[in-house]
């Protein structure tokens, strides 16, 4: 069992921590505009002629579909969400998403259940770490040594960045969201400011 502070749900969206309102009352799966732009527009979105009404008959302004993975703690799942236009909530999970991820929300207890046969297992996979340590001022001898004990602890170590399930983490910015920049290249008339010595 998760604690959750109901009927808020901490997810990650393409590993993009959102909070998402579990609501028993859409149809479907939602994501503000505002989220899609600032997060997700490398995404294409897919036109639909889908029609959206509030619960008392007002339209909204629909603005297509999405296909985001999603995470809830140790469950992940691809899932398709329709992004809305002035949305008040980041995220809203819908009836779909409930029936198909047979998650389950108890209110007495506070907490979300995720049954056990829907948790992927990854088998744990430890290998030799190669580091290259030919650019380094060490001696042959330090050399030996710091191979031994990278490879004494060679599960503390990942070959590519990701997620762990063993400490949840937040990074609370207020009123703002996290901040996320693309790539971009850089003005060679400053290159010299970007080495660092």
């Amino acid at each position: 069992m998760t604690p959750v502070e109901l009927p808020y749900v901490p997810i990650l969206l393409n590993e993009t921590f959102i909070t998402a309102l579990w609501d028993t009352g859409a149809e479907k799966s939602f994501i503000s505009e505002e989220v899609y732009r600032n997060y997700f527009s490398y995404r294409p979105r897919q036109k639909t002629k889908d029609r959206v009404v509030t619960a008392q008959g007002a339209p909204c302004s629909h603005l297509g579909r999405v296909e985001l993975q999603i995470r809830i703690r140790e469950f992940q799942k691809p899932w398709e969400f329709h992004i809305l236009d002035n949305m008040q909530y980041q995220c809203i999970l819908g009836i779909d998403f409930m029936k198909a991820s047979r998650l389950t929300l108890d209110f007495d207890q506070k907490s979300l259940i995720i049954p056990d046969h829907l948790i992927k297992q990854t088998p744990k996979e430890e290998k030799l770490v190669d580091i290259d340590l030919t650019e380094s001022k060490l001696d042959d001898e330090q050399q030996k040594q710091l191979k031994a004990l990278f490879n004494n602890f060679k599960g503390l170590f990942s070959d590519q960045p990701g997620l762990t399930h063993v400490v949840y983490h937040e990074i609370d910015t207020g009123d703002k969201g996290p901040v996320v920049s693309r790539p971009y290249k850089y003005d060679r008339s400053n290159k010299a400011l970007l080495i660092i010595t």
